[in-house]
């Protein structure tokens, strides 16, 4: 089983969800589904126990990516949208966003994507 597919199952039960089939590779974790400070407090317990990697709260809140250099007035650059767009396979980032709206998008694929690189880089 892949990566985003059992983080899926393990997902079902910390956000309430009906099925493994209603929580989809492209749901964000707070806009689509709900999940809460709290839950995100679960999340990566699971995802510490379940797939052996740690992950600091700043790389699902993207903040890592936040330097000074990266905002402007407190949105995303060019050139950050560029380098998450590129980090997540994706084109849903663009200059302009604030960090609150990347991290309201921040997918079940991204939070898969981060545990696959961490587990390669160990």
């Amino acid at each position: 089983m892949n990566t985003e597919d059992k983080l899926r199952e393990l997902l079902v039960p910390i956000l309430g969800a009906t099925s493994v089939d209603s929580i989809r590779p492209e749901h964000a974790l707070v806009r689509d589904l709900g999940a809460e400070s709290i839950d995100f407090v679960e999340i990566l317990y699971v995802i510490e126990t379940q797939f052996g990697v740690s992950i600091r709260i700043q790389e699902i809140t993207l903040t890592d990516y936040s330097s000074e250099e990266a905002l402007r007035d407190g949105k995303m650059t060019q050139e950050i949208a560029d380098k998450l767009n590129k980090d997540f396979n994706t084109t849903r980032f663009s200059p302009g966003q604030t960090i609150k709206d990347v991290f309201e998008t921040f997918t079940v694929r991204d939070m898969a994507t981060i545990i696959d690189k961490k587990k390669n880089a160990s």
